[in-house]
């Protein structure tokens, strides 16, 4: 338990230190020095690799997680389980080769009207796919090594270090736009070509066969966990990107830009669960084994609980500054404003429903999370092509809230029907109305200068909200997290 939450801490200081630097060059560098073209082609390429990385993987991200226990013996080469991986992320990665060779013509033509700058870069695609492949593989093999950071210094921060100074090297006249989207490619695949030599250097790489060890059993479990693990890693990256290319299709490539950006401020919402759901994960994994139902509707409570009042306070924080973040993006972003909205209501929604996902996926009802997988998934695409022509990219925003809530109201009824397990309480309303109090309390304020004005507004907001949260005892863990704040202070 000590290695999680020590690796979940350092994880989560390295998000937030790649969040800052993400948040200057997307709110700052991108929109006042990017074209909405150059910014929509990086969203576009990130949203097609990633798609085609996980159908190379053929479902091996969930043998490694599920079965390699099995074959775990560092003296041994781990019975020669990297050796099976790398024939099958070959074989995968061929596969891909094949299918992109019969849809590039489409993405060419379908994009070279409303996208031609894509169209003109559709090839770099191979690489950023297969070193995403690479990435995503090694860095589910690092964490079963019990190296959980890595993954997460390399893709949260370098990959965003390297990012910033490419982008000032564009500015300061170094690169030109060509050279700039060849360097960003770059960037991205650096991650999965470090890792690799990483893994190397540490002698953890040994691609040995080992015949006979796998037997018949052992093979029917990999290949059915394999089939598993294909439709729920491309239904999750069909969720979370298929928005950027169903509005590149829609509307092109600058409205993808536009979208993008205006994207990153609503995600702000749920970044502090990854750090939650990490330690969650953990404690529900055992109190399943132990059938502790009483432990996992108590971590199921207290996850929603504190995840509404956190994103709560976040999506108040961004809403109350709308104003002024449409002044940093410049008039061009300025139909982003209700993509920030949605996107960040839908994320509330998501985090006001804690663990419920996770619950279910450990659970032995575990393929059920399939099901509500491939459900959001038809949701996701039938609403995008409903709303997009009507209220173009906010349309793609209100779907993905209005899908996030049909997707987590199942959820709720499936574990309230088969666990009796119901976290909502009077206390989500209170919390209600202690952020809708403290947002209607900046609107009393007057429109000052952009600086001044998001410090007081945003100081107002902070300081009411916690004060009634504190003071209102909502929450158990906050109450006891102010406490120990104040002890070590008195003792210092």
């Amino acid at each position: 338990m000590g290695i999680i939450i020590k690796q979940s801490i350092k994880g989560a200081i390295w998000s937030y230190l790649g969040v800052a630097i993400g948040f200057i060059t997307t709110a700052y560098f991108y929109p006042n020095y990017l074209t909405p073209e150059i910014i929509g082609l990086f969203a576009l390429l990130l949203a097609w690799s990633e798609l085609f990385s996980q159908f190379s993987l053929l479902g091996f991200h969930g043998v490694i997680s599920r079965l390699f226990p099995y074959f775990r013996n560092k003296e041994n080469g781990h019975n020669g389980f990297l050796f099976i991986a790398f024939i099958v992320m070959i074989t995968g990665f061929l596969l891909f080769l094949v299918v992109f060779w019969l849809i590039r013509p489409w993405l060419i033509e379908s994009n070279i009207e409303k996208s031609a700058l894509f169209s003109g870069y559709v090839n770099i695609l191979v690489p950023l796919t297969f070193f995403s492949l690479i990435f995503i593989f090694l860095d589910f093999f690092n964490k079963l090594l019990y190296n959980a950071v890595l993954g997460v210094f390399l893709k949260e921060f370098i990959q965003r270090v390297i990012i910033i100074g490419i982008v000032l090297l564009y500015i300061l006249g170094l690169l030109t736009p060509h050279a700039l989207i060849l360097v960003y490619a770059g960037a991205v695949s650096f991650k999965g070509a470090f890792m690799f030599f990483y893994l190397l250097f540490r002698k953890e790489l040994n691609l040995r066969p080992q015949p006979g060890f796998v037997d018949r059993k052992l093979r029917k479990e990999m290949i059915s966990v394999a089939l598993y693990s294909i439709l729920t890693g491309i239904g999750g990256s069909i969720v979370f990107r298929i928005d950027k290319i169903i509005i590149n299709q829609v509307m092109g490539i600058e409205a993808t830009g536009i979208y993008t950006i205006a994207f990153f401020f609503g995600t702000l919402v749920i970044l502090p669960s990854r750090t939650l759901l990490t330690i969650s994960n953990t404690l529900i994994s055992e109190a399943w084994k132990r059938n502790d139902l009483a432990t996992i509707s108590d971590i199921y409570r207290k996850s929603c609980l504190n995840q509404f009042i956190i994103a709560a306070f976040i999506f108040g924080g961004i809403w109350i500054n709308i104003d002024n973040i449409l002044i940093i993006l410049g008039p061009e972003y300025a139909e982003g404003k209700w993509v920030i909205f949605f996107i960040g209501l839908g994320y509330l929604i998501d985090m006001a429903t804690g663990a419920n996902g996770n619950i279910i996926a450990l659970s032995e009802y575990y393929r059920m999370a399939l099901w509500f997988l491939l459900i959001l998934v038809v949701l996701t695409m039938v609403f995008m092509y409903l709303f997009i022509p009507a209220w173009g990219i906010s349309g793609a925003a209100a779907a993905i809230a209005f899908v996030f809530l049909l997707n987590n109201f199942m959820r709720f009824v499936f574990l309230k029907s088969k666990y009796k397990m119901q976290p909502f309480t009077v206390k989500f309303i209170v919390v209600t109305f202690v952020a809708l109090a403290a947002w209607a309390t900046t609107l009393l304020l007057p429109q000052l200068c952009l600086i001044p004005d998001i410090f007081i507004r945003s100081a107002v907001f902070t300081i009411l909200f916690a004060l009634m949260i504190y003071f209102l005892k909502v929450s158990e863990e906050i109450d006891r997290l102010v406490k120990q704040a104040a002890n070590f202070i008195k003792q210092k």
